[in-house]
């Protein structure tokens, strides 16, 4: 009968961790799209150089 203890070499490795970046990854990215899509829809105005300044900006706050 087991006593709750597990032996660690029956568990995949890395494969929670990998998972969790791959889902940041994604996450990040469909972030990036949202951020242009809106700066495109709502502030047309804006200059190319400013739009990259803002997504810059973005990707620098979301990374950190």
């Amino acid at each position: 009968m087991s006593d709750g203890n597990f032996n660690r070499q029956l568990l995949p490795k890395n494969e929670l961790s990998a998972g969790l970046r791959a889902g940041k990854a994604q996450m990040r990215t469909r972030a990036e799209q949202a951020f242009l899509q809106l700066i495109k829809e709502e502030f047309s105005s804006f200059s190319d150089d400013e739009v990259a300044r803002l997504h810059d900006k973005f990707m620098q706050l979301i990374r950190s």
